[in-house]
Formats: structure tokens, C-alpha cells, sequence
């Protein structure tokens, strides 16, 4: 038996159709019930058919992502392929609890909900961006972070060769020309989010999803998750429940967690729309064999 890590792509892999033979199924419909029941509005609709203007809103795109990706694990397992330890990349982490039996279906989309509105607050408090760096330095890094005097962190070690950063508009818009005039073989691409997620901009959502968190049930993981904070592996329900807390806040050590898994296995699915995680674990470790899951198809030929 081929042992697998699950990982769980967040906000960004959606598009208008994605995995729309998977969406068109009865299961589907019935999952993205729910999840319309609770938000208020038909999102399997939007998914289908958009526009796209409607879907990339921060309170349509992690739920829709979310439940796709819960929707392919629950095809997975049901074709007989079933993880040995997961991981989800900031919005993910939440399907990879839900995978993992720590949270259930429902409790994890609450809290997804709850963490559009709260860091929509976040953002309306405070002017905040994020923008992609590429071939620079952990040295260039530093120096250019050090030069801020407002909020600029380190958002995402995706791979050895990018990161995102993130904070308050102005330091991004700076840090970018600085990183250009540091060296041309840097590129810097601004991306296109309403804030500065993964940065202390977020400690205004923090106390109302802690208290969220806090009032729900985690049950013990089955299999080990990786969790966003620290790269490491974790089960206990207390740990990963303080863990998801600090993830809000706190850089998504992605690179780091794909290395660690890798010591466990290195056959990879990505669980969600898209390939986004595939093409970083591709310039993470070239000994890592990924695949799809984002089509029945594709999900056919890991069988």
C-alpha cells in the first residue's frame, strides 16, 4: 500500500469552473448545501459560473475552496486512498483538520466564516497589502525588512526561492523597490489581497477567533498534522488548537513543512482546485513525486 500526505491548498488556487466535474456531482451538491445554508447564498453557483469578480471576495473564496477541497479528501478516501499525516497552506490547515477527524465539516466552516468577517475588519482598520518576493537572500531579506519603521514581516516561506511579504501598504510598496534596487535578479509581484493576513495587522481579529476556537470541540487528530506555526507534526487537540490560534498572526512555514513530511513519505496529493502546492513542492525537493486530485480523472489515475 503507497502511503500518502494530503495537503490543502488556501486562497488563490480558486477559479471560475474549477474541478467542475467534481462540482457537477450530487455529493458535491449536497456538501455545498451546507456550506450556502450557512453563508447565506448559493456558492456552488458562483463556483460554476461566477463572475470571477464575485468568487475572488475574501467571503466567497475560503469557503468555496474549503469545501471543494473537503469534497475531493471525502472522494479519495472513498477510492481507497487515505492520507498518512496532512497539512493545508493558511486557509487549508482548516480542511487538513477536518481530514484529519480534529474538527467536523461544519465547526471548521463556522470558524472559516467567522475568519472572513473578523479579518475583513482587520483590514477596514488598517491599510495593508502582501506582495511576493522571488531569488532573494535570507540576508536580503532581512536587510530589507529591517528598514522598515511601520509593520512588514515575512507572511509565507513558500520555497527557497519565495517568500510573501506582508504589513502596512507603504513598507510593501518601499520593500519592493528596495528589493529592485538590491539586485535584478529579484522579482517582486504585488499581490492582489484587501490586507495584510499573516501579520500582527491581524491581532484585531484575534480575540474573536480565539474565543471561537475556544468554545469548540477538537478531538484528537487520527494522523499527524503539520501545522502552519512551526512545521512540526502535532495530534493533541490542546496543541493544535493553540497553534491555529498564533497561525492568524504568524508566517506559514511551508517550505519547511514539505521537507518534514517528505522524511515520512514523498508521494504528495493536493486536495483542492488546482496545482498551486504541486508547483511549489516541485521547487521545494526534486525527489518529491506529487499529484492532482483536482478532476475525477486525475483522481482515477492515482488509483
Amino acid at each position: 500500500m503507497i502511503n500518502y500526505n494530503f495537503i490543502f491548498p488556501g486562497q488563490g488556487s480558486q477559479f471560475v469552473g474549477m474541478s467542475r466535474d467534481i462540482l457537477i456531482s450530487n455529493r458535491s451538491k449536497t456538501l455545498f448545501n451546507e456550506t450556502s445554508d450557512l453563508i447565506g447564498y448559493d456558492l456552488l453557483d458562483i463556483c460554476l459560473n461566477g463572475p470571477e469578480d464575485l468568487l475572488i471576495k475574501t467571503k466567497n473564496t475560503q469557503p468555496s475552496v474549503f469545501t471543494l477541497s473537503i469534497l475531493i479528501d471525502q472522494i479519495l478516501k472513498e477510492s481507497n486512498i487515505f492520507p498518512t499525516a496532512v497539512a493545508g497552506h493558511s486557509l487549508g490547515e482548516y480542511a487538513a483538520l477536518v481530514s484529519s477527524n480534529v474538527l467536523t465539516f461544519r465547526d471548521a466552516l463556522k470558524l472559516i466564516i467567522l475568519r472572513c468577517n473578523e479579518m475583513e475588519k482587520a483590514n477596514n482598520s488598517n491599510d495593508g497589502t502582501m506582495a511576493a518576493v522571488l531569488n532573494a537572500s535570507k540576508n536580503d531579506i532581512s536587510q530589507i525588512i529591517s528598514l522598515a519603521k511601520g509593520v512588514l514581516v515575512v507572511a509565507n516561506y513558500n520555497t527557497k526561492s519565495q517568500v510573501v511579504i506582508s504589513g502596512d501598504t507603504s513598507e510593501v510598496n518601499s520593500a519592493i523597490d528596495n528589493f529592485k534596487s538590491l539586485s535584478k535578479k529579484i522579482k517582486c509581484i504585488k499581490l492582489k489581497v484587501s490586507g495584510a493576513y499573516h501579520s500582527p495587522l491581524m491581532e484585531f481579529a484575534r480575540d474573536a477567533l480565539s474565543n471561537a476556537i475556544n468554545s469548540l470541540n477538537f478531538n484528537n487528530a487520527e494522523i499527524p498534522i503539520y501545522q502552519n506555526i512551526d512545521a512540526k507534526p502535532y495530534q493533541s487537540a490542546k496543541e493544535i488548537k493553540e497553534n491555529l490560534i498564533l497561525q492568524l498572526e504568524s508566517p506559514v512555514k511551508w517550505n519547511e513543512t514539505i521537507l518534514n513530511m517528505e522524511t515520512k513519505t514523498k508521494n504528495f496529493i493536493e486536495s483542492g482546485p488546482g496545482k498551486v502546492l504541486i508547483g511549489m513542492n516541485r521547487r521545494i525537493s526534486s525527489e518529491i513525486c506529487s499529484y492532482e486530485a483536482n478532476s475525477i480523472s486525475k483522481i482515477n489515475s492515482i488509483c
